[in-house]
């Protein structure tokens, strides 16, 4: 019967000391109202306090807590204790068919109870029963809250599961069943802050298991000691930290060794090459604590307590707090971004030079990197004002909102229209602008760093209707042509040039006595590799559809709403079914002012494919739509933006017609309208 314990104790030395070197930081960016906060010095050392500036909480991510027991009414955690959706408490059925009955807020492997609270047996220690109940407050004790102490995510949902006992001793089994249940109901990441000197086959089977399902496991590196210094666990292994991968190179536990506030390993905590990851504080700590009012169990708060046990929570919670930064990440992706965000301690510990794993954890560093990453990954947005004041430039912003640079005013005025596309083939996108209404219809064509190219005339130099573009490889050379349409009072033409301004082709879409506006798009919406340009009527015509082969040919006529709707007709056209239907592209379309925002998806023969309301039905001053892949999935989103009178808010769909990301732009109550569309520009 193999035991593990976990380990920590109480330091009793001045924390005046390590206070000193707190209050001497400035690295405070935010600073909760928790009375405690200013006793977590380890917080400040290893920057949480800047990150909250871009992310405090983590809501969605599940951490299991496999331990001694959670206290999970505890003022400070219980609103962020998980709970099993899927099953009633109280009612003695396995309601979720789990194996577990009433399991609502965890287990108890060790009494097999659905209590995940210690019960203060006959042997219990202080230590033992408040052990599990810090870890979960170092990882998730709420925040900014009035209440105690801060954890380094505010909110993250802790699955309580108890498998060492109130003295913080256990079994293999009952921390192998824990594992299993954690991988099942859905926990992201493990925290084990316990160890044991005895390898197991069966629990690095568990571990296995959870590698295999993303689920990411941290473990304490040990405190053990040797000739009053922890062990160099090359040598003398301590598990779970050092179970390894099945494969060279595969690392399916973080193992975490211990710091001070001076960046060096404490005397106590365990060292090595292979099985050390990463290095976190892990002295004296100022946390939640157990209260049962028993002697030895009657405070919420109490300090300061020392060891690996500590330092590992550390890391789990910045772990949820990478995932909140970027959902997008892979497991492999969160736990590099761990790694190369620390910070380098190896001039501070020179007798254990590569021992200390990659370095001491600097959360702002990785969700920083998290964020970096996802502004990389995901596709980015022109922001435009379409009219009123506005003091913030046109920006660039990942599609999630967050600001990626702003672009020069002289490019894009307020109301322009613009693209952005590769139109000289250097394989970079530039950004093409449409002149609007009152400017000489000229079509200016700026480089990825917004320096100015060339401009040329679209239209007779005398109008002054503006112009609505589109950009799109109509022949398939490797070079996208500018597709130019009247925005109003202009006869109802469609032109078709190439960067420098040589016109390559002509058409009317109506007849010559009929005037107005078009809004105009392209794509392969047969899917046999040829492109075909759509068009849309604008506000005072009739809301038809019409598209159009590459030499002016009409192929089909369909009206996107009923008959007498004289809005106008915005549309983009794009892929929004992968690889599905031959890569067949849709025709999205959204009104103008004057009814609800119905958006509808159609296919090349004007049968509808979707339909939705992409803002509230009482919105009736009109939607923007664009469409692009803003996540690198193979398959384009649908992007909606609102006319003046609404807030500048962005909504973004699937191409079923759900809502993936929303957020404004600007100030909410900046109302003066504003246009969206998609670009790849990444510098």
């Amino acid at each position: 019967m193999l035991l593990y314990r976990c380990y920590m104790k109480k330091i009793i030395t001045s924390f005046f000391v390590l206070s000193f070197v707190f209050a001497g930081s400035t690295w405070a960016a935010i600073t909760p109202n928790d009375p405690f906060f200013s006793n977590q010095w380890y917080l400040a050392k290893i920057r949480a306090d800047k990150a909250w500036d871009k992310v405090s909480s983590s809501p969605d991510t599940v951490i299991a807590v496999i331990d001694s027991g959670i206290q999970i009414d505890h003022p400070d955690l219980r609103d962020n204790i998980w709970i099993n959706q899927d099953e009633i408490p109280g009612d003695n059925i396995d309601n979720d068919n789990n194996g577990f009955i009433d399991d609502a807020y965890g287990w108890d492997f060790v009494k097999n109870v659905p209590d995940p609270s210690p019960k203060f047996d006959e042997e219990w220690t202080s230590a033992g029963v408040s052990h599990g109940t810090m870890v979960a407050g170092i990882i998730s004790a709420s925040g900014n809250n009035g209440l105690g102490v801060a954890g380094v995510t505010w909110k993250a949902q802790i699955m309580a599961l108890k498998a060492l006992s109130d003295k913080g001793e256990g079994k293999t089994s009952d921390v192998i069943r824990a594992i299993d249940y954690a991988i099942n109901n859905g926990a992201d990441i493990i925290n084990l802050s316990f160890t044991s000197l005895n390898y197991n086959d069966a629990l690095q089977e568990a571990i296995y298991r959870a590698h295999r399902a993303g689920v990411i496991v941290v473990a304490a590196a040990g405190n053990e000691q040797s000739a009053g210094e922890g062990y160099n666990i090359d040598e003398t292994k301590i598990y779970p930290a050092c179970y390894d991968g099945r494969l060279i190179g595969e690392n399916m536990v973080i193992g975490v060794a211990a710091t001070d506030a001076l960046d060096q390993k404490t005397s106590f905590s365990s060292y090595g090459f292979n099985c050390v990851d990463i290095t976190a504080p892990g002295i004296s700590f100022f946390n939640l604590t157990t209260n049962v009012n028993l002697p030895g169990a009657d405070k919420y708060y109490d300090g300061y307590w020392s060891g690996t046990s500590m330092a590992a929570p550390l890391v789990s919670a910045t772990l949820a707090l990478i995932q909140q930064a970027n959902p997008e990440l892979s497991r492999r992706e969160v736990v590099n971004i761990l790694f190369a965000s620390t910070d380098n301690i190896s001039r501070l510990n020179p007798d254990y030079l590569g021992q200390l794993g990659n370095g001491r954890l600097n959360v702002n560093r990785a969700v920083e990197m998290a964020k970096e990453k996802l502004h990389s990954r995901l596709g980015r947005l022109i922001i435009n004002p379409t009219s009123g004041n506005l003091e913030e430039t046109s920006k660039v912003v990942a599609a999630n909102g967050d600001k990626v640079y702003e672009l020069k005013k002289e490019i894009l005025k307020p109301g322009v229209k613009f693209f952005a596309g590769d139109v000289n083939g250097d394989g970079l996108e530039e950004l093409v602008v449409a002149a609007s209404k009152n400017e000489e219809p000229k079509i200016k064509i700026y480089n990825h760093q917004g320096v100015f190219i060339s401009e040329f005339l679209a239209m007779d130099k005398n109008f002054r209707g503006g112009l609505n573009i589109s950009l799109e490889d109509l022949d398939n050379n490797g070079l996208e042509e500018i597709i130019v349409t009247p925005a109003s009072a202009g006869r109802l033409e469609v032109k078709v040039f190439d960067y420098q301004g040589s016109l390559k082709n002509q058409f009317f879409v109506a007849g010559n006595n009929l005037r107005g506006g078009l809004n105009v798009a392209a794509g392969d919406l047969d899917g046999k590799g040829q492109r075909q340009i759509v068009v849309a009527f604008g506000s005072e015509l009739e809301p038809q559809v019409r598209i159009f082969n590459t030499n002016g040919n009409l192929l089909g006529v369909f009206l996107a709403y009923e008959k007498t709707f004289r809005g106008g007709v915005n549309l983009a056209v794009a892929n929004l079914d992968g690889r599905k239907d031959r890569g067949k592209a849709e025709i999205v379309v959204a009104p103008g002012p004057g009814r609800q925002p119905q958006i509808k998806v159609f296919d090349n023969h004007g049968r509808v494919k979707k339909s939705f309301l992409g803002y509230n039905s009482n919105w009736a001053n009109g939607v923007h739509v664009a469409a692009g892949d803003i996540n690198s999935d193979g398959t384009a989103e649908i992007i909606l933006s609102a006319y003046p009178g609404g807030a500048p808010h962005v909504r973004i769909f699937s191409g079923k017609g759900m809502i993936i990301e929303s957020f404004y732009t600007y100030q909410e109550n900046f109302s003066g309208g504003i246009k969206a569309e998609v670009i790849k520009i990444n510098n």
